[in-house]
């Protein structure tokens, strides 16, 4: 039976902890959608009124059923103004689901990882590297994306995007365009290495404390440097492979190459030089982490087996659904307690 963990409502009394969270029930209501019968609840403190739906990724949303088809499209490379199209809705109501998807993605993944790491954290060998695009400019506005995954259960750890500086080389045309775009943006830096930082802090954060760090990745000065900065007190074997390497099953770096072309496959911003590109970088960020989601914990492995790679890497005990990931009993990601 459902309890609820905390009042909803943030600027009640409980929230700062002045006084116990308590409440009672007080009856319930049938959903529209589906007939369903919910629970409602009170807060005894702050007399604000609740229910079961409040803590769930769907909530004030009609059509829950489209939280399901969405995040399919989501992962098989159809575009948001698509799916829209498909499923007879304003684009809009697209827009708002991707937003409320990618936050409950997000939390929905941490949150798994820190019940990894109250069990001991990671362990395995970790391989790193930085898949390359755009936003709305191919050669003016080029983005890094640094993807961390466990190498022999193919999880995704996390992904970080940063801004990467302008291409040389550029006609009039684009030198115009440039110079356009820096007097209200500013000059476009590399924030390479410090998207290589955070997935390295994140990893350093969720990882099993004690014993050595396998560490796979090509030949970036950049990933030894962080690596030190992240990990001060381990000891890092840390092995190299030339990013010209022939990319095949004997390839070290094959599962990261594999992922990285996953990516690129499943999700309509990375597909190169289409309408689909990503216009923003948070946009981008927001899209990844609805294909980690996917990937990590509904996907198997491979299409002949069905264990995903949260089971593989000992998270989760079973592959979970669509309606499993979003049905999460989800903190509200605006409640300052909880973000």
């Amino acid at each position: 039976m459902f309890q609820p963990p905390f009042c909803p409502n943030p600027i009640c009394p409980t929230e700062v902890g002045r006084q116990p969270f308590i409440y009672r029930r007080r009856g319930h209501y049938r959903r529209k959608c589906d007939g369903r019968r919910i629970p409602r609840f009170c807060c005894q403190v702050c007399k604000r009124g609740f229910s079961s739906q409040t803590f769930r990724g769907n909530y004030r949303y009609r059509l829950p059923v489209l939280h399901h088809q969405l995040m399919g499209c989501l992962v098989s490379k159809v575009t948001r103004r698509q799916a829209a199209r498909l499923f007879q809705v304003n684009r809009k109501t697209i827009e708002r689901r991707f937003k409320r998807f990618s936050a409950l993605g997000h939390d929905f993944h941490l949150a798994q990882m820190e019940a990894k790491k109250e069990r001991g954290g990671f362990r395995g060998c970790f391989q790193l590297d930085e898949l390359e695009t755009y936003e709305h400019n191919r050669r003016i506005k080029p983005v890094t994306l640094a993807v961390t995954i466990e190498r022999s259960s193919f999880f995704v750890v996390g992904v970080d995007a940063g801004k990467m500086a302008s291409r040389g080389n550029l006609n009039p045309r684009y030198k115009k365009r440039k110079a356009e775009i820096e007097s209200f943006e500013g000059i476009r830096r590399s924030e390479s290495r410090a998207a290589i930082r955070k997935s390295f802090l994140r990893l350093a954060t969720y990882s099993a404390t004690g014993g050595n760090i396998y560490f796979q990745s090509d030949q970036k000065t950049t990933y030894p440097v962080e690596l030190r900065r992240a990990f001060p007190l381990r000891h890092i074997c840390h092995e190299v492979t030339s990013s010209k390497a022939r990319r095949d099953y004997s390839n070290p770096l094959f599962p990261i190459n594999h992922t990285l072309a996953m990516m690129r496959d499943g999700m309509s911003c990375l597909v190169r030089r289409n309408w689909g590109a990503p216009k923003r970088k948070s946009g981008l960020a927001r899209h990844c982490w609805i294909w980690i989601v996917w990937r990590n914990y509904v996907r198997g492995i491979t299409n002949q087996t069905k264990t995903t790679p949260a089971q593989a890497l000992g998270i989760c005990a079973r592959a979970l659904r669509t309606k499993d990931v979003y049905h999460w009993r989800w903190p509200r990601r605006d409640h300052p307690k909880h973000i």
